[in-house]
């Protein structure tokens, strides 16, 4: 295997485990908005689905932490470390195509150079949610990962914020497919697989009308 096969070997794999993270996120989410939705109309089992709710709130705060993770010593499965990985290597896209229409779709100007279009992109969009990324991961560390004493509990951003930072994400993985892997990627952002499956649960449990949706 040469060096660059094996570059892009080792791009692919964190790929794939950034896009398990979202997957789980975006899991997550659906159980999180379903049973909240449904949970007055719920009775039959009604704290084992609030038990689950709850959990969803961890989940979703370690993913995000994960994804929007700076690395430092070693190499991560993050947004910044597989831009890292890519500046550091020198890996260069195989589909120029796809790097115009992700810069475009952010309206990012295109300069001399692919990979400064990019981090000015991936460095703006950290800094615009800056504040919501570090309120995640300090809940993490200090009310999920670590229960620690005398620190004031925080609440999280709100589903909006979640939901703009998991498509940020995912477009971001999508295009580093299809830049440099050449492959597809799963719509992970529209998957409606666990909610289908949680939909018919309901329906299993005597609830009718399930809903789904936030309304406007």
């Amino acid at each position: 295997m040469s060096s660059i096969e094996q570059l892009l070997k080792d791009l692919d794999e964190s790929n794939i485990e950034l896009s398990k993270t979202l997957f789980a996120i975006r899991s997550a989410l659906t159980v999180y908005g379903v049973v909240g939705l449904n949970a007055s109309k719920i009775e039959v089992g009604n704290r084992f689905f609030g038990f689950v709710q709850g959990q969803q709130v961890d989940l979703i705060a370690v993913g995000f932490s994960k994804i929007f993770e700076k690395e430092r010593k070693y190499r991560l499965n993050s947004i910044q470390s597989i831009l890292q990985f890519v500046e550091k290597n020198n890996i260069n896209p195989t589909n120029s195509r796809a790097v115009s229409d992700y810069l475009a779709r952010w309206n990012v100007e295109k300069r001399k150079s692919w990979a400064l279009d990019l981090r000015v992109l991936l460095d703006n969009q950290y800094k615009k949610h800056k504040k919501n990324i570090l309120r995640i991961k300090e809940v993490r560390d200090t009310q999920i990962a670590h229960s620690q004493a005398g620190t004031p509990k925080k609440d999280l951003p709100s589903i909006a914020v979640f939901e703009e930072l998991l498509k940020i994400a995912c477009e971001f993985h999508d295009f580093v497919n299809s830049a440099f892997l050449n492959t597809s990627s799963r719509p992970i952002l529209t998957d409606t697989q666990v909610q289908i499956s949680l939909v018919k649960l309901f329906r299993e449990i005597g609830l009718s009308d399930v809903i789904t949706t936030f309304p406007d």
